[in-house]
């Protein structure tokens, strides 16, 4: 939309040059004709000056035209020193941040749990209830992080729960819609998480997010599998590992926060190398099949999952 108002803008300067010359020289041609004379001049050279003059009465009064219309025409005509001094600034800032991104140590990237405890919400609960759990949540998580992140180079967290700013945020958080529709399906779990890079020396802060906290896989149900066939030398590590990448992001897709999508598998090398050998020496199509080792929440802060070799991939 931009390439298309300047080009508009520079056939419209370009056409206005043209009248512009146009209308000079016409009104040249007149004075020579009539051979006026101004100042007791030659015609020739009066019909010069006039065509002059008449141009750059033309160009004066388009500018005036344009820079009582256009904001960005003033700025460019009288401020381009001040709009050059504030790009230059912009671009250290920019450049200043790309260097604090290279060569800064990391304290935090975004989305980090950055306190190891979690709160769960219940609908039963009253407001009052719901909003004094969630202070002493908030305070405790703040006591931790101080703790935990101040000696690795961040400034520490200075306000409390009771603190009408933070308190006005708690009430945000119970009264968001997304929350509110957890609640009336059920318990929420409500998790400190940071909400940006954080690198030495900033001030620490950090985002709460609420989760459903409903059931994402029952017991012994399968999730997924993977399909082999039998009689070949597969590396059941290779389809392991396929499998944890599906698991985690089914788990994701089905509710469970990011944080907590940690698959923990049950495998021991005595049955990686059963499975190798069941696989090389059977023919036809085998599955390998992830199951849930017990009902998973996002409360359940992780994924047990166990494996098993399978004619059939359910």
């Amino acid at each position: 939309m931009n390439k298309i108002a300047g080009i508009a803008a520079v056939i419209v300067i370009v056409l206005v040059a043209g009248l512009i010359a146009y209308i000079g020289d016409r009104v040249g041609h007149q004075v020579g004709r009539k051979r006026m004379t101004l100042f007791n001049l030659r015609p020739k050279y009066t019909s010069t000056i006039v065509a002059v003059a008449t141009g750059m009465m033309i160009a004066l009064v388009a500018t005036i035209v344009t820079l009582s219309t256009s904001p960005y025409a003033r700025a460019a005509f009288f401020h381009l020193q001040d709009i050059n001094n504030r790009v230059n600034a912009l671009q250290a800032q920019a450049d200043a941040l790309v260097d604090r991104v290279r060569n800064t140590n990391v304290v935090l990237t975004r989305g980090e749990v950055v306190y190891s405890l979690f709160l769960v919400i219940k609908p039963q609960q009253s407001r009052s209830e719901q909003l004094a759990e969630l202070s002493a949540f908030f305070d405790a998580a703040v006591a931790a992080m101080n703790q935990r992140f101040v000696p690795a180079g961040l400034r520490p967290f200075v306000g409390r729960a009771k603190d009408p700013e933070i308190q006005t945020k708690l009430k945000s958080v119970l009264d968001d819609e997304t929350t509110q529709g957890f609640l009336l399906r059920g318990p929420v779990l409500v998790i400190a998480l940071a909400d940006q890079n954080l690198f030495i020396n900033d001030e620490l802060h950090f985002g709460i997010k609420t989760y459903a906290d409903q059931q994402v896989f029952r017991a012994s149900a399968p999730i997924t599998s993977v399909e082999v066939d039998g009689g070949t030398a597969i590396v059941p590590n290779v389809a392991y590992g396929q499998l944890i990448t599906a698991i985690r992001a089914i788990a994701i897709d089905h509710g469970m926060p990011p944080a907590f999508a940690t698959v923990v598998p049950a495998l021991t090398d005595a049955q990686v190398s059963e499975t190798r050998r069941a696989i090389r020496q059977g023919h036809g199509r085998y599955y390998i099949v992830a199951r849930a080792r017990g009902d998973v929440f996002p409360h359940t802060a992780q994924i047990p999952v166990s494996f098993e070799l399978s004619r059939t991939p359910r």
